[in-house]
């Protein structure tokens, strides 16, 4: 059976809308987005597009009152991510390629808003059609450690390329802020 991003993005928003509890919906989003991960071509190739000086954000899909997003995601061979947050619930699916994901956990009271204390709590090689599940606490590094790029699907419960963010550095505990962008969309009102 094939499955679209099309079709994806349907069904999403019709879950989107009609489902109030955050881990309902986690678990209604997850199963989709592993069969749009496993179902081949049902993402369009400039969904990847690279950048040569880091990871590449190319939103998707982003309804009008921004109450969610839709991003593919790509690594080329020894890009990596910051060790950062999202400040909202998040879906990473890999669509081709390897991603080593390490996720992180605060270990400290948070109230200091430069200063985390962060514990490393898992780290594992993730491969073609593996869904991570972050609560709206997740912290997360993402990197590719492979021979060849890595693409992923991501879904996240905010317009994530405008929103600021946390970055976080594991040796000095000093947190940092960050607005990623989108790699194919101003960064205005531009309609999608």
């Amino acid at each position: 059976m094939t499955y679209s991003l099309r079709q994806f993005i349907q069904e999403s928003e019709a879950a989107l809308r009609n489902t109030f509890s955050e881990s309902h919906l986690l678990s209604q989003l997850k199963p989709m987005l592993e069969q749009l991960l496993k179902t081949p071509s049902s993402v369009p190739t400039e969904a990847f597009a690279r950048r040569e000086d880091r990871f590449a954000m190319n939103l998707l899909h982003m309804p009008r009152d921004k109450a969610y997003s839709i991003i593919g995601g790509v690594w080329k061979p020894g890009q990596t991510t910051p060790i950062h947050d999202h400040l909202t619930w998040a879906l990473i699916g890999v669509y081709a390629g390897e991603e080593r994901e390490a996720l992180y956990r605060r270990t400290d009271d948070g109230s200091n808003p430069h200063f985390a204390k962060l514990e490393k709590v898992s780290e594992r090689v993730n491969k073609k059609a593996h869904v991570t599940v972050l609560g709206d606490t997740g912290i997360h590094r993402v990197d590719n450690t492979s021979l060849d790029a890595a693409e992923s699907i991501h879904v996240y419960g905010r317009d994530i390329g405008n929103a600021e963010r946390h970055s976080y550095n594991p040796i000095t505990g000093e947190i940092g802020r960050f607005v990623s962008g989108y790699c194919n969309v101003l960064r205005d009102d531009e309609p999608y």
